[in-house]
Formats: C-alpha cells, structure tokens, sequence
C-alpha cells in the first residue's frame, strides 16, 4: 500500500512540475511575440521607424547600411521611380521610391511605398497576414474603403476572381494603408501615399 501511494504521489508531483514548465513557457513565450511585434506596427506613415517620404539618405543612417535600388541606372539617367528590399529586424520590407528635386538638376530619392508580408508585422488594431476581408472592413468602418479585385497581369483587362485589395484611407488624398488579399485572406500590406492626379 505504501508502495501504490509513494507511486501515485511522484506522479502527481510530476504532472505538477511539467504543467508548471509549460504554462511558464507559455507565458514567455507570449511575452516574447508581443515584444517582438511592437518593433513593427504599420500605420499610415511607415512600418516601425520606417516612414513613407524619408530621403534615402535618411533610411541609410537609421538602418547603418546603405540601401541599393532596383534600378540605379535608370533612376540616374531618367527614370523618376525605383524601388529596394531591405531586411528591418527580422521582416523584410520592399520599398518603393520617388525622384524628389531640390533644383534643376538636383535631386534624391524619397520613399513612397512601404509592403511587407512578414507575419511580424501588423497594424495597431492588430491586423496581419492571414487576417480575413470582414476583419479589415470592421475594423476601419468610420475609414474611406476602396474596395477591388486586382488585375491578372499588366495589359489590366482582366480581373482576378481570387486576389483582391483593400485602401484604408482617412481622406481622399495623403496616407493610406493597402491590404492585398488572396481568397479573402490578407498575403501583404503597404503603408503608403496617394495622390489624385488628375486634378
């Protein structure tokens, strides 16, 4: 009998201890992603300390490193937009550019368009990859929705019956945050501007 109870006692004590182990685990675990998310939120102005409209110059002192683009040549010679993939932390960013002149014939390169697909990233509402349409539609209701499947390819005649995108936008011109979406689930965001040019 002393036995069965010394051996029902170590079980339970044991049971105790590794319960004890994974709630702790559990916890810090937690703790760790909530830490770790809060290096990337994306707001209308950037993701993290990664801001639409920062110079390139700006953006290669915060990142100590220099940022090569796409099309060097071309931005150069004539071309008035570029873009680069950088790795911030963990997530990596792909970044769109604008010539922005200064003079004449002086001028930088600012950032215009910040997209991820890093599960990392996520808006201040907690939105992320793998968020679903309704989620993004309740979440921004007292926001300017722009609603629309995207296009199959570049000739933009036809439309696709599983990719789709969503604009958050809090007026008609200015920030905006952009979801794209495949079978109504959330596969990269964009912070970025938009401007009406045919004002």
């Amino acid at each position: 009998m002393k036995k069965i109870f010394s051996l029902l006692f170590s079980s339970l004590l044991f049971f105790a201890a590794c319960n004890d182990k994974t709630k702790k685990s559990g916890e810090d675990g937690g703790t760790a992603t909530v830490a770790q998310n809060s290096d990337y939120p994306i707001t209308m102005d950037g993701i993290g300390p990664i801001k639409v409209s920062m110079s390139q110059e700006e953006l290669e002192k915060l990142l100590n490193q220099k940022v090569p683009l796409a099309n060097l040549t071309d931005t150069v010679s004539g071309s008035w937009e570029d873009s680069a993939t950088i790795k911030y932390k963990e997530a990596e960013l792909r970044l769109g550019f604008v010539r922005t002149y200064m003079a004449n014939d002086s001028f930088y390169m600012r950032v215009t368009g910040i997209k991820t697909s890093s599960p990392l990233c996520k808006t201040t509402n907690g939105l992320g990859i793998g968020s679903g349409k309704q989620q993004i539609i309740d979440a921004y209701e007292s926001y300017l929705l722009f609603m629309a499947p995207e296009y199959e390819d570049t000739t933009y005649t036809t439309r696709s019956k599983t990719r789709y995108s969503i604009k958050v936008r809090e007026t008609y011109e200015g920030g905006q945050l952009v979801f794209y979406l495949t079978n109504n689930k959330v596969t990269a965001i964009e912070a970025s501007t938009f401007y009406d040019d045919s004002e």
